[in-house]
């Protein structure tokens, strides 16, 4: 897989013996090693936390899924280990969408424009120098006022800015999980006439499922560009994931 992003829908399924409880859907989608979409698994857990994600992650290679160049998660405690510890091979890319959503959540809604427009330069930078100088202009601006949102994203400023080492075209892919999320939209229109409650949880599964099998049609294609930069895609998997290692995970 070129990029697997990692993230959850939280839900209420009915459950025989414990009444309606929340549970997180927690879902893994691929892009695979020509640019196209494809959804790998969703299980419901009671959180996101990064046990599960190991557990998740261990269930993926156990299917085969043993090359993979990028993981795109929110900045859950542990995740990034997670990831190492199942794919030691592969990186993290702290989804900005998540980081925004956490700034915006932490800042006075006079100031919230402004601040999100000063982010917007950071992760849109055409080069990833372009992108610190942005960010330590920004640090300089709000720090007083917000230091704490301006001390985190400088201290996750690597895995913010880990597109830049991917071909270009690539950036819009994986600086968040919005492609994911596309998939969650419409999972949550389906479920909004419900109040996100199921009568049990095969209910939940029913419904990704045939989800899934609607957008998979839609998702036959490569995304825009990817044809452009296929041998630096590639290259970064020969590079990462030598033909003697591969051989030797396969067998």
């Amino acid at each position: 897989m070129s990029a697997v992003y990692l993230d959850a829908l939280f839900l209420k399924p009915q459950y025989p013996d414990k009444g309606i409880e929340q549970q997180a859907l927690n879902a893994a989608l691929g892009l695979t090693e020509d640019g196209r979409r494809t959804l790998l698994g969703f299980w419901l857990f009671p959180n996101e936390g990064a046990v599960v994600w190991v557990e998740l992650l261990k269930e993926l290679r156990s299917r085969g899924i043993v090359e993979a160049l990028l993981f795109i998660a929110d900045g859950l405690s542990g995740v990034e280990e997670a990831i190492h510890r199942v794919y030691p091979q592969a990186e993290w890319h702290y989804s900005i969408l998540h980081k925004l959503r956490a700034a915006r959540a932490q800042v006075k809604r006079r100031d919230a424009s402004v601040l999100l427009a000063d982010l917007k330069r950071v992760y849109r930078a055409p080069n990833r120098a372009e992108a610190l100088l942005e960010l330590k202009r920004f640090s300089q601006r709000w720090q007083d006022r917000y230091p704490r949102v301006t001390a985190s994203w400088w201290n996750d400023s690597g895995a913010l800015l880990r597109c830049y080492d991917y071909p270009e075209p690539l950036w819009r892919y994986l600086r968040s999980t919005n492609l994911i999320e596309q998939f969650f939209r419409e999972l949550r229109r389906s479920t909004k006439v419900r109040d996100h409650k199921f009568p049990k949880p095969e209910s939940v599964y029913k419904l990704v499922y045939l989800e899934a099998e609607r957008r998979e049609g839609g998702w036959d294609w490569k995304l825009p560009g990817f044809a452009d930069i296929q041998e630096e895609v590639n290259a970064l998997f020969n590079t990462r994931y030598p033909v003697t290692q591969t051989l030797t995970q396969k067998t």
